[in-house]
This record gives structure tokens, sequence and C-alpha cells, in this order.
């Protein structure tokens, strides 16, 4: 037995070549690469590798901002940190911080200390919610407080969450520390799964605001566009809260809009349709064809679908130029058609009929009639696998968009639910209704897996949301912003 000893406690690993190393290491959960870090520092050396994170983000199926990274390492400003007392010297260098520049948080609970080790947040998923008392006791981690104004601040920026931790300061190198994006990017969702977030209302200048109900809206990283039965569309900067521009030309209520890099495209209640260069504001065309208010309106490449109260879903072809061409006019619903959605050669249409329809964009035929809610569709998703609409019937139903199946249907919403998104990535699906609430759920299973609280009086009537926050609107006419990542560097997270 003596003599198995050294054998038994032998280090097989650290005598492998490192590339076999990593392979064996790339097969590890986190938790297991944790306990492993704490066996010795040859050990923690290897684990430390930047490749293996990297592998570890991406096996999570989380994204990251390329372009923001590559700008990041081709940068040839020294990053050298003089003195931790002295931090203003390395603001100038800094990117700037996502998703907002804006007024401190006016609600908010159960803060996390973004310098926890990484083992605190190793476990993202959180158990699906088990009785309907719990749910609603969950959904009390944020507490309703009315919204103060404040003028614009900096956002508090820690030091440790500086670019000082993706730059070698002995040999003067920028890097990624994949590790600290893993660690970060756990944090942003086990936040989700905990529904620890800090609230606000955008802009913090009433003056700003728009002066009636903002039936839509849509952000990216630099704006926020909105647009209101005011008759406006306003382009915001998303992280100063800044009026960019404010877009006349309608006259009637802007019910729907959507951008791209090229064009933003609003319908409204006149009936029309106006194309705007999204760069300067300029208006490009105005395009006449519904008889009644446009409702919807959605874009992607050189094809754009809108639908109408006048109960037709129309299909056009934008030319990079601005021009468009009316390509086919889909006829069959009964009453107006409230919401449409579209992916490869399928439209997917609701209607106030109470039923869903699937086209084909190519031949216009209708392939599917889905038939199951009791009352008027207000909204819709579509992925190319499953259709999520919402009705005035208080429920939301997930179909299987190849069999016209509903696979659940989720309950909890007191009133018409009026806006939902669907994210087949994370999985999630969450909802705004008239009863003024937002609840998340799981797409697969059909849970619900928190409700947030209302965050100001009124109907939620449009809703986005990416990797970190929620946006939505009301008829009372704010914008609330969930943010679930106070405190955490997103200057490489996508």
């Amino acid at each position: 037995m003596n003599r198995l000893s050294p054998l038994v406690y032998k280090d097989y690993i650290s005598s492998l070549p490192y590339e076999i190393k990593l392979d064996i290491l790339y097969r590890l959960d986190i938790k297991s690469l944790v306990h492993m870090s704490r066996v010795s520092k040859q050990w923690k050396l290897i684990i430390e590798d930047q490749q293996l994170w990297k592998d570890l983000y991406l096996r999570s199926g989380w994204s990251f901002n390329q372009r923001a990274v590559k700008e990041y390492l081709l940068s040839q400003r020294t990053l050298v940190e003089k003195s931790i007392s002295t931090p203003r010297s390395l603001l100038p260098m800094m990117p700037r911080l996502r998703p907002f520049k804006a007024p401190p948080p006016i609600l908010e609970k159960f803060a996390l200390n973004p310098d926890s080790a990484v083992q605190q947040v190793c476990s993202s998923k959180s158990q699906p919610l088990s009785s309907f008392n719990r749910q609603e006791a969950l959904s009390h981690i944020i507490k309703e407080r009315p919204f103060i104004n404040r003028p614009p601040l900096r956002r508090h920026i820690k030091y440790d969450e500086t670019p000082i931790y993706h730059y070698k300061e002995s040999t003067d190198t920028r890097y990624i520390n994949w590790k600290r994006l893993y660690r970060n990017r756990s944090l942003i969702e086990k936040r989700w799964n905990e529904g620890k977030c800090k609230m606000r209302q955008f802009p913090s200048d009433a003056s700003l605001e728009h002066s009636g109900s903002i039936y839509c809206l849509q952000f990216n990283n630099s704006i926020l566009v909105t647009g209101s039965r005011d008759r406006h569309v306003k382009i915001w900067d998303i992280n100063t809260g800044a009026l960019l521009r404010k877009l006349e030309g309608h006259l009637g209520s802007v019910l729907c809009l959507q951008f791209d890099h090229r064009f933003l495209i609003s319908g409204s209640s006149d009936a029309a349709l106006i194309i705007w260069d999204i760069h300067t504001g300029e208006r490009i065309k105005v395009i006449q064809g519904h008889e009644e208010s446009v409702l919807n309106v959605k874009f992607k490449g050189n094809t754009l679908v809108s639908c109408s109260k006048d109960r037709t879903v129309r299909i056009w072809r934008l030319e990079n130029s601005g021009d468009i061409k009316l390509h086919s006019v889909l006829r069959g619903h009964r009453a107006a058609v409230n919401a449409v959605q579209f992916k490869d050669n399928k439209v997917v249409s609701a209607s106030g009929d109470r039923t869903i329809k699937i086209w084909d964009m190519t031949s216009g035929e209708c392939l599917k009639t889905l038939d199951s809610h009791s009352r008027g569709i207000a909204c819709v998703e579509y992925d190319g696998k499953y259709i999520i609409s919402g009705s005035s019937d208080q429920t939301i139903k997930v179909w299987n968009a190849a069999t016209g199946e509903c696979i659940h249907t989720l309950v909890s919403h007191k009133d018409l639910v009026r806006t939902i998104q669907l994210d087949s990535k994370s999985k999630r699906i969450i909802s705004g209704s008239y009863d003024g609430s937002l609840k998340i759920w799981g797409l697969e299973n059909g849970i619900l897996l928190r409700s947030l609280s209302q965050a100001a009086y009124g109907r939620i009537l449009n809703l986005q949301f990416d990797f970190g926050k929620i946006i939505c609107s009301t008829n009372l006419g704010k914008i609330i912003i969930y943010d679930f990542t106070y405190g955490i560097d997103t200057q490489f997270i996508s």
C-alpha cells in the first residue's frame, strides 16, 4: 500500500502537454473548473487560459460585440493607469459603458457586488417557480415608488470595471479578458433569473417627453426611436437621453415603426407609411396603399410587410434608393390585422377576428389558419419555429409553426396582452399588458419565470429587450427601462 500511495497522489494532468490539458478542461463545466483551480497553483494557472474562457463563453450561447473588440485591440493608445486614486486620467480612454449614462435608477433591490468571485455566478439557472403564490411573491423583488426626474449624471465607474482588466501593463499589451467577460455575462444572466434590476424613466428631462401615448419603440446600442399619438417620431441617444431628432410628417398617430442601418419606416393612423433616412432624418418617401390605419410594419433587406385596419396585409419591395413597389396584397382576415411578422418565405398575421394566418410570401396563398383564442389577437411573434400570440382574452399562446398545434397557453395577465417579444437564443418570452405589468416566460416549458412590478401607472403598449435590459412604453407617454446590467462593464457584450 505504501508503494501505491505516490501513484494515487500523482498529478497526471500537469505532466501532459499543454494542448492536451486544455482539451481536457474544455470538457468540464464551470463548477468543476472552479474546484480544480483550488487544487494547486499550476492548475490555477492553466485554468486562467483566456482561450478556455472564450470557449466557455461561446459555448453558453452568448454573443460579443465583435466591432468593439476589434476597435479596442487595434487602438494604439496606452492604458497604463498611473494611480488608482486618480481614475479621471482613465476616463478619456474608456469606450462608452452601456447600456445607459442616465439618472441613477430610482427603483432597486438586492444589488450584487460585481467583484464577487467567479463561483458566485456559476449557477445561472434558477429553478422554475412552483406555485402562483411564489410567483406573485417574487414579483415584489422590485418595489414601486414614484419617479423623480433628475438631471443626467455620469454612471459611477468602478476602477475594476475599466479596460485595465483587458490590458497587460507589464508588456503594454491589449487583450480580451474572456474570464472577466464570462463572469460579467454570467452575472447578468443570474440577475435575469432572480429578477434583480434597476428601473428608471427615460428621458430624465420631462420637457422632452412625448405629449401622448407611445405606441411603438425600437432601440440598438446607440439610439432609441419612439412613435406617439402626438404624431411625432423621436430619435434619442440611448446613452445620454438627449433628443437627437424629432421627425414630423404624419397626419395621425404613429402606430408602428422599424429601422435598420439605412432607413426608418413608420406607419400611422393616417393610412400612410413614411420612409426616413435614419442618419439624417430626411423624409425619403410617403407610401400610400392602405385604406385605413397602418397597424404594424416589418422589414428586412428589400422586403417590407405592413398590415392595416383595412383587413389586408401588403408585401412591398424596397430598393436601396428608398423607392418601393407593391408586390402583393394578402386578403382573408375578417377584421383589422393588428400584427404581422415574417421570416424567410413565410408571413404570419394576427387579427381581431381571433385568427392567425400563415402565408406563402411568393404566391400569396394562405397555408394555415390558427384558431384558438377566444377574443381578438393584438400581437404576434414568429422566429421560423414558434409563433407567439397575445390576445384581449388575456392569454398568450405558443404555437408550433410547422404543424399549427398550440403547445402552451400562458395565463397570468389580468387584461389585454398588448405586446410580446420572443428571443430564441435566451429562450425567453416577455409580454406587456394593459394591466401595466411585464412578465417573463420560459419559451420551451411555458412557465412564468418572473413578474416585474408596474413601473408607472398606465397600460403597457410596446416593449423590446436585449441581453441586459427591457424598454417599454405606456399610454401615458412614459418610457420605462429595466436595467439588469447596472454596475457592469458591457462594452464588449452584445
